[in-house]
């Protein structure tokens, strides 16, 4: 089979994270495939973030009260993606997943910035989830990393305001020339997941299936 790109899209905190464990692990408990690789925007996004606080110039985001940062620059949104899309074209290989990571609120538009060579052989998977379940998960994950003593980072609330509580789904669903699945993430727990998962898996595998096979 040639690789696989799968698009995991919605709010930061919407679930992603999870749809992307089961999938991998389903599809090497099948012996569908083993080999799978992520790539996730925000680390482009953080080193921006980490940038302008070294510097001190803060010219393209500013520190919010609440610990997290706000971006004030909008073209940084189209740079970091167009970054992506040449990191994943540069990790095409048969038999292989790549699984590409990213929350934006204009999906139809953020989409332009990937090759046709990362898009032709690609299917979307959308994770829908409230905004404010979302941000309530931000906050725990958060709460949760600092008492552990690490690390992380915020999505601050400014942030997710400005740009995560409205989005283009309907419009994603209706013009996307992409496969587009989508998966109600917003109730608590996962058990509720494995249907839609599973049906998705059933999608994988059509498009996997026959080049693997040579059918």
């Amino acid at each position: 089979m040639d690789c696989l790109n799968i698009f995991l899209l919605g709010r930061p905190g919407c679930g992603k994270s999870e749809i992307y464990r089961r999938i991998t692990a389903k599809l090497s408990q099948e012996k569908i495939c083993n080999d799978f690789l992520r790539v996730d925007d925000f680390p482009k996004l953080w080193n921006i973030f980490q940038e302008d606080e070294k510097t001190g110039k803060w010219k393209r985001c500013r520190k919010t009260p609440d610990g997290g940062y706000l971006v004030t620059d909008n073209s940084i949104w189209d740079e970091i993606l167009r970054q992506v899309d040449n990191d994943v074209r540069g990790l095409q290989k048969d038999e292989r997943v790549v699984f590409i990571e990213f929350s934006r609120p204009n999906y139809m538009e953020s989409m332009k910035n990937f090759s046709k060579k990362v898009l032709d052989n690609a299917i979307i998977i959308y994770s829908d989830c409230s905004f404010e379940t979302c941000w309530s998960r931000n906050v725990a994950r958060h709460k949760a990393a600092v008492a552990c003593g690490t690390d992380d980072h915020l999505v601050s609330r400014e942030e997710m305001e400005k740009t995560y509580l409205h989005d283009d789904k309907t419009e994603l669903l209706k013009k996307s020339k992409i496969p587009v699945f989508v998966i109600d993430t917003d109730a608590p727990g996962t058990d509720h997941l494995i249907p839609k998962i599973e049906k998705i898996l059933g999608e994988i595998k059509k498009i996997i299936s026959p080049k693997k096979t040579g059918r």
